[in-house]
């Protein structure tokens, strides 16, 4: 008999314990699959950081010191002193052309000039002796410089009958062939010195106010195996191209080797920056029928779900991803907020994150 009782309060005892975890199990379950049916969203974090908002442009690498070399007269090219690909000094001869006939007049004025202070020295003599008149000690007077103003010219024309580099660098290219008859309007060669380069672009109007002097700025060069240039504008153009209603900028690219005029660049001009803003993910940021901009925040529940809020935010600019916001009470420095699975969901919603 009383192994019966105590065989039945075990078997009552168990059935008991038995009961209780399965209502346990059976209400984890239940709330498993509750959450389990909330909206899975992706989340971000509202952060206070600089910002930077850059625009891309391309331009191209000019040389400040690029030209095509002319004679300012005409004459028989006699020698052509350098080729092409050959670094040249700053007045180095590079083009001698016949200048017999000049030299051939030079000489028969300086025989002129000659006789003429001769006569002049003479005249001068003779006026202080009173022997002569003041006339004829003026117009020998007035020959000698005369002739001495003539040869001058000459001896002008006999140094243009030579080209000198008028800067150091390299010869580009040589159209100059001995025997060729040179002439102003016909180009010689082309002389560059690739040390001084600078990058040109062309920007929209759009963004004159916000490009100035001292903008800084990355210059790329994707065709090329090629560093980055860190550089800053140095000059703005003060006109509107009134046909693509574009201004142009410059930036010195000085002693940077491996740059060659007209070389493809891309600029990444930083128009815009904060050292202290409200940033979010740009993804995070909705807008409603009303076109109002707004982005769900999440707060944290007991059951490791989150309660969504929707703020409305001012969005002041957007770049790779970020956007920066206006300051709002409702959102602090690392709040989460949804970046990602916001379509559909509504102020009264739990949500579950990833």
């Amino acid at each position: 008999m009383k192994k019966t009782l105590i065989f039945g309060i075990l078997l009552c005892a168990i059935y008991s314990c038995d009961s209780g975890e399965n209502k346990d199990t059976k209400k984890e379950e239940k709330t498993a699959k509750n959450i389990a049916i909330l909206p899975l969203v992706q989340t971000g974090k509202a952060q206070k950081k600089s910002f930077r908002h850059k625009i891309s442009v391309q331009g191209s690498i000019e040389s400040t010191q690029d030209i095509l070399l002319n004679t300012e007269m005409s004459g028989i090219i006699e020698r052509v002193n350098v080729s092409a690909g050959e670094s040249v000094q700053a007045d180095q001869v590079l083009v001698s052309m016949d200048a017999a006939l000049i030299n051939a007049n030079i000489q028969e004025l300086q025989s002129q000039l000659e006789f003429a202070k001769y006569m002049r020295d003479k005249q001068v003599t003779l006026f202080e002796q009173d022997l002569g008149s003041e006339f004829d000690k003026k117009s020998a007077e007035n020959q000698v410089v005369a002739l001495e103003a003539k040869l001058n010219t000459l001896e002008i024309q006999q140094s243009k009958m030579i080209v000198k580099a008028p800067f150091s660098g390299t010869i580009d290219q040589v159209f100059a062939k001995k025997g060729q008859l040179a002439a102003p309007q016909m180009p010689l060669m082309r002389l560059v010195n690739t040390e001084q380069t600078e990058v040109v672009a062309t920007i929209s109007e759009k963004h004159f106010s916000n490009i100035k002097k001292g903008t800084s700025l990355t210059v790329n060069f994707p065709n090329y195996n090629l560093a980055p240039i860190q550089t800053s504008v140095s000059s703005i153009g003060s006109f509107i191209d009134p046909t693509n209603r574009t201004f142009t900028i410059r930036a010195k690219t000085t002693n940077k080797d491996g740059l060659m005029p007209n070389m493809l660049a891309e600029l990444e001009i930083v128009d815009f920056k904060v050292d202290s803003g409200l940033v979010v993910p740009s993804k995070s940021i909705l807008k409603n029928a009303k076109n109002e901009a707004y982005l769900w925040t999440l707060e944290q529940t007991k059951k490791n779900t989150y309660k969504v809020q929707q703020v409305f935010v001012n969005k002041l600019k957007a770049y790779q991803g970020e956007a920066l916001i206006e300051n709002n009470q409702e959102i602090t420095d690392g709040m989460l907020i949804i970046a990602g699975g916001a379509r559909g969901i509504t102020k009264k919603d739990l949500v579950r994150i990833k």
